[in-house]
């Protein structure tokens, strides 16, 4: 803290040289459009006076303060607006009233990609005309607008996470921490779940299951939920945001939603993977603000297969209501949300002989957001506006799931809910099993922000407030039949997911967003920090009673504008450093308990009767009580130039999570009694043998579970551009061409175990060594480099909207880390450790610890260019009726190359084929 304590001081006193003591005016005023309705974020610059620009609060007011006497031209612009000019002479304290006629389209602000924003830190805005060009079937696909970002087929088979500022091909099964720690917010409402619990882990429903790819556990937001009808727009932080948003490693989703007047609307999409139907109305009853839309989207991942969909329903209620008072302004913000995702997998009967097959994933939100805001309607007031919101959100999580069961002959059922050795039965040879699961997450987020600004010496905008999160899971967790399980081999036990404790997080934040005039240069600053806390942790954790610390700070350097061929040229430099901290949510501080079921002996007689089967439960409670929050490092550095309307920035990044979350292998010696099934002899048998009549030799085994660790490194650094024309006059045509060099590093950062597979030796033992790797790497070195390049022509008097795109990837690479061949030690049954030696290597068992990874592995792969083209053209018919249409890889360049001596074919596959879509939007 005294760090950032000598930091501000300093920024202060480097700027006091620079303050003028002359008697010094204010411009204020407010901003509305032709209804009335106040106009935030609109832009106000002063021509030649980059320093004294600013931006309109929520409420459309603005003030510029500290201006010397003089005559000023004032501009003030917004998108989808034309620019208003005012001429203001000053000799004292002015107001002036602005009002933008919304019939008066700007051409220039209408973007069909993500737009790079003028806030502090680095973002890109995404408007609603760039969706709607796009035409998105979920909020994954708005990824392909972002630096880095291609077109892709939509994959709504599986859960889609987000990867922020990653490598294309980066692995992200052991580094998702990234994802999970990416914050998304609705109208205010976060969609992050801090128990969202697996219940199927330990039932053999993931890897190679239909359940495979549709856990959100570990992966936070799942984008496929996110319909975009509704959005007015998106911003996406990518760089270091505001300390107001916590819990988080990676970035920041803003999302917001259209609100008032909007005549009935409806949108209808079909492309090659699935169908969709959006309404939408907004109405205005005086101060009141109600908005009423709904979709469907129901997709298949391949259109040949009828049995396997992906289906989407979603609903939104939301109202606004202002009060406007004496010296202020209230308004009550609130909104009741519905949506759910059905995933449906089954086995087609006429071609599987498993026709009993079925998978049913039905995922629910049920939302519901209070805002209120109260606003000073005075711009000259120190207060400016206190915002208090109180959102819940309750979620149901539900799987029924069907399947053949075949156990092998003489397979014994393993289903004892205590430890230690007991009488087993034989399974089935053949049943149906069923299995259902219920999670139901609750989420309750309470938050009060306050505002203020201060225009003595230089001008300051103060922002504290604090959060606090509550979450629990009401769910009964997995229920199915003991006696015939979902699969023969299950190493957990149905749990109630109610008797987790409940999550809960206390954060404080304060913020100073403070200009300093220097000149002809405006020094922009946003310095603040965070602290948080969880609450309800049992002392035995290492998390309990800490208390973590984010500092944040981003900095914008204005430079004074300069003539260029006659044109003005705005730039600025700008930089950022800050630690962002996510918490372990209750999937990783609560994981259940793992039962290792061991068979001690099996006596299968050809008469039912004389079959006798023993077994012993081995529990472990695998909570790892040392588990940390993940805290990952991030700065930027980079630069934006403004030409006349062309823009162009670019900057770099780096960060460096090393404490990231997954799962480690750990082994331990389970002592069991081994029985000779050979001791006694069937053909003596008249009744059922007791187990005292089989002889047995006591011995141990190795065997493995898995923990919760912070055991990810996830570093990652690259370099995003972007630049945009002006449109050009009488072809109304921008060229913007935006792309990233990335570079991600993963590893895991702890020694990895691996045991020899199962062997009988002499004294009878199985799995009787485990090696220790120091480097036991699963990560690599990932590289990409891409530019697009898009030429978008907008024609309001033909109501045409054409671009085409070239998407090019001029390279992706990989190499895997080297792993150690070699053990550095072993432990033996009694898990003793010995050092590996020489001598090992000759032991017919121990030389198997040599894992013998072919060196070829470790090169570096390094795909040539992926080039493609996209096509998209939307024409609107009397303001009434908007036809569009898209062409995706329109046309492909994946040339074949030749590395290490082999040569890569890279033949058209599925995906490189064209994929068209169309949809027509109706305003009634």
């Amino acid at each position: 803290m005294s760090l950032l304590k000598n930091i501000y001081i300093l920024l202060i006193f480097l700027g006091l040289p620079f303050v003028s003591f002359a008697q010094l005016f204010s411009i204020s005023g407010s901003i509305k459009d032709s209804k009335g309705q106040a106009l935030g974020n609109v832009n106000i610059e002063i021509a030649d006076k980059p320093n004294f620009s600013s931006l309109s609060d929520e409420q459309g007011l603005f003030i510029i303060p500290n201006l010397p006497q003089g005559t000023y031209l004032l501009k003030f612009s917004h998108i989808g607006f034309k620019p208003i000019t005012r001429t203001i002479k000053l000799d004292n304290n002015r107001e002036t009233h602005i009002v933008f006629n919304q019939d008066e389209v700007n051409i220039d602000e209408v973007y069909v990609t993500a737009k790079e924003s003028k806030n502090i830190g680095t973002s890109s805005i995404i408007t609603r005309d760039a969706m709607q060009h796009l035409q998105p079937s979920s909020f994954t696909d708005l990824l392909e607008l972002l630096p880095g970002g291609q077109t892709k087929n939509p994959d709504l088979d599986q859960v889609n996470g987000i990867n922020l500022r990653t490598a294309n091909g980066a692995s992200m099964s052991a580094y998702s921490t990234g994802s999970l720690g990416t914050l998304f917010s609705v109208d205010g409402m976060q969609l992050n779940s801090q128990s969202m619990v697996d219940p199927t882990a330990g039932f053999e429903l993931g890897q190679g299951s239909m359940n495979n790819g549709r856990s959100t556990s570990s992966i936070g937001v799942d984008m496929r939920t996110i319909a975009t009808d509704n959005i007015e727009k998106v911003e996406i932080i990518r760089g270091i945001p505001s300390v107001e948003y916590g819990n988080l490693t990676s970035g920041v989703v803003l999302i917001d939603r259209i609100k008032g007047y909007e005549p009935w609307t409806a949108r209808i999409k079909a492309d090659g993977f699935s169908k969709l139907l959006g309404v939408g109305k907004g109405f205005e009853f005086g101060s009141y603000k109600l908005n009423i839309d709904g979709g469907y989207l129901n997709s298949r991942s391949n259109v040949t297969d009828i049995y396997n969909t992906f289906k989407r329903v979603n609903t939104s209620i939301r109202g606004e209501k202002t009060w406007n008072l004496n010296k202020y302004r209230f308004i009550w913000n609130h909104g009741l949300d519905f949506n759910t995702t059905i995933d449906n997998e089954r086995l087609d009967p006429d071609n599987d002989y498993k026709l009993t097959d079925r998978y049913k994933n039905n995922v629910q939100f049920f939302g519901f957001n209070n805002t209120f805001k109260l606003f000073s309607s005075n711009p000259k007031s120190t207060f400016r506006n206190v915002t208090f919101g109180i959102n819940a959100r309750l979620s149901s999580n539900q799987i029924d799931m069907q399947k053949l069961v075949q156990a092998r002959t003489a397979s014994i059922l393993m289903n004892s809910m205590v430890s230690g050795s007991h009488e087993a039965i034989f399974m089935t040879p053949s049943y149906v099993g069923e299995f259902k699961s219920d999670s139901r997450p609750l989420d309750i987020n309470l938050k009060l922000v306050g505002n203020w600004s201060f225009n003595k010496l230089f001008k300051q905008q103060v922002k504290a407030g604090l959060e606090y999160a509550y979450a629990k899971n009401l769910g009964l967790g997995p229920q199915y039949d003991l006696d015939f399980p979902i699969s023969t081999s299950i190493n957990a036990r149905p749990r109630s997911l109610r008797s987790i404790p409940a999550m809960s997080n206390l954060s404080l934040f304060a913020e100073d967003r403070f200009f300093i005039n220097m000149g002809d240069f405006l020094f922009e600053n946003n310095l603040g920090v965070r602290a948080f806390t969880l609450t309800n942790l049992d002392k035995e954790y290492a998390l309990s009673g800490k208390v973590f610390v984010d500092p944040r700070y981003n900095g914008r350097l204005h430079l004074p504008q300069i003539n260029v061929f006659g044109k003005q040229l705005k730039s600025n430099v700008f930089a950022g450093y800050g630690i962002q901290t996510l918490s372990p949510n209750q999937n990783l501080l609560y994981p259940q308990n793992f039962y290792r079921d061991i068979p001690e002996l099996v006596y299968y007689h050809n008469n039912p009767a004389y079959r006798l089967a023993w077994a012993t439960t081995n529990i472990v409670n695998p909570v790892n009580y040392g588990l940390e929050a993940a805290k990952n490092i991030k700065w930027e550095i980079g630069t934006q130039l403004d030409f006349e309307g062309n823009t162009f920035s670019i900057n770099y990044f780096n960060e460096k999570l090393d404490n990231g979350f997954r799962d480690i292998s750990i082994f331990d010696a389970v002592s069991l009694r081994k029985y000779n099934v050979t001791s006694v002899d069937p053909n003596t048998l008249t009744a059922k043998p007791s187990i005292d009549d089989f002889t047995y030799v006591d011995q141990a085994e190795f065997h493995s579970y898995t923990q919760n660790s912070n055991g990810s490194i996830t570093e990652k650094q690259g370099l995003e551009y972007n630049f945009s024309s002006k449109r050009i006059q009488g072809i109304n045509t921008r060229f913007t061409v935006n792309g990233a060099w990335f570079r991600t590093y993963n590893a895991n950062n702890q020694p990895v175990m691996e045991v020899i597979s199962p062997l009988e030796i002499t004294d009878g033992k199985v799995r009787q060594y485990v090696g220790v790797y120091a480097n036991g790497n699963t990560g690599g070195h990932y590289e990409s480099f891409n530019t697009n390049l898009t030429a978008d022509s907008f024609l309001p008097k033909l109501g045409m909207n054409l671009s085409m795109s070239v998407q090019s990837f001029w390279y992706k690479s990989k190499q895997s880390l080297f792993r150690d061949n070699l053990p550095v030690g072993y432990l033996d049954i009694d898990q003793n450790y010995h050092n590996y030696t020489e001598a090992d290597r000759n032991d017919p068992i121990l030389r198997l610890l040599d894992r013998k990874v072919d060196p070829y592995l470790y090169n570096e792969f390094k795909e040539p260019i992926d080039l493609l083209v996209n096509f998209k053209a939307t024409k609107v018919i009397k303001n009434r009726i908007r036809v569009a249409m898209f062409v995706n890889r329109l046309f492909i360049y994946k040339p074949d190359y030749s590395q290490y001596g082999n040569q890569f074919i890279r033949r058209n596959r599925a995906e490189d084929s064209p994929y068209f879509g169309m949809e027509v939007n109706i305003k009634i």
